[in-house]
């Protein structure tokens, strides 16, 4: 599955609980639906950034960093993830009146997945200004990223941000599983106009090198 279809898979699943919390009066039945409808919700699009957070805390925790504090997502979102995670600790009886809200997320989150472009970068309005949260590493002589062991597209997704992170001009050395991984990374490079420098077999796995040429 691409990029795209693996983000769709979850605001799918976020619209499918929305609907199951409108169909339901039994207040634990649709704080259920609403909770898997926030998570789902908050998740799909933490792809973009290269993360794919397991559990719910960290979901919200990297929606709270990329989506809410950069202006992408109403600041007033925050209440909502932290009224599903005190509904899920049993520190709060039910989150069933949180519907409108938990619809507004997903429907914010459908709109910003399709608004991404090529690059997935969202090409809609952020909603608030927000801070600049990108943390500038520091400036090395090489750069190289190690992704041995993260499967297709995350592996290209975490490759790319890498990339944006460097000079124009400079050269990324990414180290990769053979097979499927050493073929579709370089390739996806060269669609979005990098260049490919060399794909050198260093035995167990793969050093490409990848010049940013935008």
């Amino acid at each position: 599955a691409g990029v795209m279809d693996v983000m769709k898979v979850d605001i799918d699943e976020a619209k499918e609980a929305i609907k199951a919390a409108e169909k339901t009066s039994a207040p634990d039945e649709k704080s259920e639906a609403l909770y898997q409808a926030v998570v789902s919700g908050a998740r799909a699009l933490l792809f973009v950034f290269g993360l794919e957070p397991k559990k719910d805390r960290e979901v919200f925790a990297a929606f709270r960093q990329h989506l809410i504090e950069p202006g992408w997502v109403l600041p007033q979102t925050q209440q909502l993830l932290d009224a599903a995670i005190d509904w899920r600790m049993g520190d709060k009886d039910t989150i069933s009146d949180s519907a409108i809200e938990a619809q507004n997320l997903v429907t914010r989150v459908e709109e910003l997945f399709g608004s991404l472009d090529a690059n997935l970068k969202f090409s809609v309005e952020r909603l608030a200004q927000g801070g600049q949260t990108d943390i500038t590493k520091e400036k090395t002589a090489n750069y190289t990223i190690d992704l041995r062991g993260v499967a297709c597209p995350l592996n290209f997704v975490k490759a790319k941000l890498e990339l944006e992170k460097i000079p124009v001009g400079s050269v990324l050395d990414v180290l990769l599983d053979e097979g499927e991984p050493v073929r579709n990374v370089p390739e996806s490079f060269t669609e979005q106009g990098q260049e490919i420098i060399e794909i050198k077999n260093l035995g167990d796995h793969f050093n490409v090198k990848v010049r940013r040429i935008k």
